[in-house]
């Protein structure tokens, strides 16, 4: 009988231990592996929190060191812990995802467990059992441990794997000697940028670009293999990075014709350290490009303009603007509506007439950088303004569309401070509308992050109501809008609670447009 029991109970901790990895390694997962970033997390969520019944199990976990007859009650509360843990479990937002290295992960932890059950069923006295009972009934820092350890070990069989894939990469665009390669990054604005450039360029090139966000190193060796082909003429690709040395590496692999900084600004500073590192990772794309390659560049940002200076000195510069006119491409004439934008890219003495359903000022910016790369590339003007058209908005960045009913401009992809203050101007330029911002606010900005979420709450008392989700990440835009005294908002736990009072506002303003600005990710949310 005392075998079985502690079998059970063995066997329920073991449970436990198991979904709650499933819970820490969706963390590290949305927290892109990096430790750095995990930390903050599991702090802000507080999974680390025991409830009253969890310090229960380790006080019997302990009580069971002095008499085995606690063995019983402790298969009870570790039974109710795991009914628990199972049903409390909240919708993530983003799924998680099994990857190879989540299941490489997953099979070592699976050794590690299946030889700790071997020990624990070899082992020679109770008192030694009740031991592993008093450690196992810790299990979430079990868990934690267990993922930190899983992925700890995995690395080294990842980066062999990795390698590989790598050198096959670089041997298919090596062997590709008449593919043209058009490099983007900047802290904002590079996936909209990308969709456009290729949606531009493919009407008259066999383009290919990075899907999605696979602006990861291993993202773009995935595309490279299985997308490009000896008679692919472009190949777009887009570059992320949240440390120094990320940008060079992919240039390693790929190495740009056409290197595109679309802006720099504050975002992954708590990665990036500083500025200066931020400027320094971005122009990486420049230093590590082909030597004859050029350079398209937005001379209305401040940090690239210093960046010129000191990166790309001996690098044909392609400058576009709105405000400066001595750049080659600007701005004119533009006109928006709920239908899109209209205006005119300046040339020098031609003009080319822009007709697009993009909307806001900053794809106004993508619009102008992807024209000047289709012109270095051979395009027309006339082909240009054709193949604008067929832009279609990208997915999460200021699409208007209807969401559960509602009428939404979706902008929750990634929020940063110049696109959050871009996407409320927008907002505002609907005059016929009940205008509602919703959003969790913003994260990964450093010691600047309590500031610029300020800012985001001046910005939006522009709006006639504001749903803030989740009561710590958005604290400073609160304080942002009572500095204005606006008292227009509410704060929700989520956005289901969100999308609730959305429906109560709409009964009774039926012109409800609301903008959604942001969307953390489910480890944030809090």
């Amino acid at each position: 009988m005392e075998t079985v029991i502690v079998s059970v109970s063995f066997v329920v901790t073991l449970i436990l231990i198991t979904v709650n990895i499933n819970k820490f390694m969706h963390i590290f997962q949305q927290s892109f592996y990096h430790l750095g970033e995990v930390v903050p997390a599991i702090k802000t969520t507080r999974t680390y929190k025991l409830e009253i019944y969890e310090v229960v199990l380790i006080a019997l976990g302990v009580l069971s060191f002095f008499n085995e007859y606690v063995l019983i009650p402790y298969s009870l509360f570790a039974l109710y812990s795991a009914f628990k843990t199972v049903n409390n479990r909240p919708v993530a937002k983003k799924k998680f995802a099994y990857t190879s290295r989540v299941r490489i992960t997953y099979s070592i932890i699976g050794i590690i467990m299946m030889a700790l059950l071997v020990i624990v069923s070899s082992c020679a006295t109770l008192k030694y059992v009740n031991i592993v009972f008093i450690i196992c009934s810790l299990y979430k820092l079990m868990a934690m441990l267990f993922v930190l350890i899983g992925n700890i070990l995995a690395q080294p069989i990842l980066s062999c794997i990795n390698n590989i894939y790598i050198k096959e990469a670089r041997k298919i665009i090596d062997g590709n000697k008449n593919l043209k390669i058009i490099g983007i990054t900047g802290s904002y604005g590079k996936t909209s940028t990308k969709n456009i450039v290729a949606t531009i360029l493919e009407d008259k090139y066999i383009t290919v670009m990075t899907p999605k966000s696979y602006n990861t190193t291993l993202g773009v060796v995935k595309t490279i293999r299985e997308q490009i082909k000896p008679y692919t003429e472009v190949f777009v690709c887009e570059m992320g990075a949240a440390r120094l040395g990320e940008v060079a590496e992919i240039c390693s692999i790929v190495r740009p014709d056409i290197s595109v900084i679309t802006s720099i600004g504050p975002q992954h500073l708590t990665t990036f350290k500083s500025m200066d590192n931020i400027v320094k990772g971005k122009f990486e794309i420049i230093t590590e490009a082909r030597p004859d390659a050029k350079a398209v560049l937005n001379m209305d940002n401040e940090y690239i303009c210093e960046g010129i200076q000191k990166y790309a000195k001996n690098t044909e510069v392609i400058e576009y603007s709105m405000d400066n006119k001595n750049c080659r491409y600007t701005v004119e004439n533009i006109t928006m509506s709920d239908k899109g934008s209209i205006f005119d890219i300046v040339d020098g003495d031609t003009r080319i007439k822009i007709e697009t359903r993009l909307l806001g000022k900053h794809n106004i910016y993508n619009i102008v950088c992807a024209v000047a790369i289709a012109k270095e590339l051979g395009m027309t003007n006339q082909e240009i303004s054709k193949a604008v058209k067929k832009i279609k908005p990208v997915e999460h960045r200021l699409e208007l569309k209807n969401m559960g009913g509602i009428l939404s401009l979706d902008d929750s992809f990634n929020s940063n401070p110049e696109g959050s203050k871009a996407a409320i101007e927008t907002l505002c330029m609907f005059k016929d509308k009940y205008k509602v911002v919703v959003t969790p606010g913003m994260i990964e900005l450093g010691e600047k992050t309590d500031e610029l979420n300020k800012m985001l709450g001046n910005y939006a008392t522009a709006a006639d109501y504001v749903i803030l989700v989740g009561k710590a990440t958005t604290a400073k835009i609160q304080e942002g809008m009572d500095e204005k005294g606006y008292n227009n908002y509410i704060v929700v736990n989520d956005l289901y609670e969100a999308f609730a009072k959305l429906q109560e506002i709409q009964i009774s303003h039926k012109n409800l447009l609301a903008l959604f600005e942001n969307d953390l990710p489910d480890s944030y949310i809090k």
